[in-house]
């Protein structure tokens, strides 16, 4: 096949430097196809593994060597399908997402699991698309994590912290289509697009530890702050559903403390946590990603519905790709995207 063009990160010796390259494009097996590339996310885990966040862990998903190919997130037309493949043909456009990988998303034409991988809406564009699958997914993994579903979420309390970013804004939308009341802890300037995303109450997220809203959850999901873990804790009542956090320092205690050292540290935070729980409450969960079936289902139906959507903030040619890693990177809000078809 031709050449296809890569953004290759060179990793942490290189201060997360990257560089546009040209690469081989891959034939799909038969239960893949390729993509040529319109739009690709970039996400706040791509700015920490391009400087070698969670190298111990990830190299046993042979993710971890660099220079590496980063993104998870991709949006395009279909260009090769593989043998087996019948639910896409060449010149569908799609959206979908990879797993961890040292060839991901940031290239001219990606090669991805069909399972993976949603038909896009006519009406509908590719560069919004390429927002949605990695963290809808980690969203709602999370979300099944604290022990809500479709089946249980009406009528029942749950209370979102981060609820501004870009896990949080899917979980209000999510949620609140699902019937659930939603509180949304964010900054004041962001209360109005808190409540816009269906929060029916929101909590000043300088007033932690929470307390003038504790006892009184069924669920509570940590997509912000470590540091404010066990008081989330504290807002749930006794007998809720439980507890999920995207934020905890699973990868980072391997990174800091080796095999031995960082198994018994997480096993020692995921106790203390435990301990914390009110009584009867079982569920209480560190949500890692991982494409899943359900999950891609369920955004497949709010993109049609167009029930879900994150704002863009900036879009970069490969070239500019640094820009949309320094957006990321400093916290901007909105997504930034890579357009690997765009000139700089």
């Amino acid at each position: 096949m031709t050449s296809r063009t890569v953004l290759m990160c060179l990793g942490p010796s290189s201060q997360g430097r990257l560089e546009v390259r040209p690469a081989p494009r891959q034939k799909p097996r038969p239960d893949e196809l390729e993509v040529a590339v319109t739009a690709a996310a970039v996400n706040p885990i791509d700015v920490r593994r391009a400087h070698g966040y969670g190298r111990r862990l990830l190299s046993l998903l042979r993710a971890a060597k660099f220079p590496a190919v980063l993104g998870n997130d991709v949006a395009g037309v279909v260009s090769a399908t593989g043998a087996a493949v019948s639910a896409f043909k060449i010149g569908d456009r799609v959206y979908g997402v990879k797993p961890p990988s040292i060839d991901g998303t940031y290239a001219s034409h990606v090669v991805l699991k069909a399972a993976h991988v949603l038909p896009a809406p006519p009406e509908q564009g590719l560069e919004a698309l390429a927002a949605l699958p990695y963290s809808f997914v980690t969203m709602w993994l999370a979300v099944r994590g604290a022990g809500l579903t479709r089946h249980n979420a009406a009528g029942k309390n749950v209370l979102v912290h981060g609820a501004a970013g870009g896990l949080g804004t899917l979980a209000l939308q999510m949620l609140s289509a699902w019937g659930a009341a939603v509180a949304a802890i964010a900054r004041p300037e962001d209360f109005t697009a808190c409540r816009a995303a269906g929060a029916v109450a929101v909590v000043d997220s300088t007033d932690g530890p929470f307390t003038s809203v504790s006892g009184i959850f069924d669920a509570t999901l940590n997509f912000a702050s470590w540091e404010h873990d066990r008081s989330l804790l504290g807002c749930l009542r006794d007998g809720a559903l439980g507890h999920a956090t995207t934020v905890h320092p699973l990868l980072g205690n391997f990174d800091e403390l080796g095999w031995m050292r960082g198994a018994l540290k997480t096993a020692s935070d995921k106790r203390h946590h435990r301990a914390a729980l009110p009584p009867n409450v079982n569920n209480y969960a560190w949500t890692t990603f991982r494409p899943e079936a359900a999950a891609l289902f369920d955004l497949r139906q709010f993109v049609e519905l167009q029930c879900v959507r994150l704002p863009i903030a900036m879009r970069a040619p490969l070239a500019n790709a640094a820009e949309a890693f320094d957006h990321a990177r400093n916290g901007g809000r909105g997504r930034a995207l890579i357009l690997p078809g765009r000139s700089a």
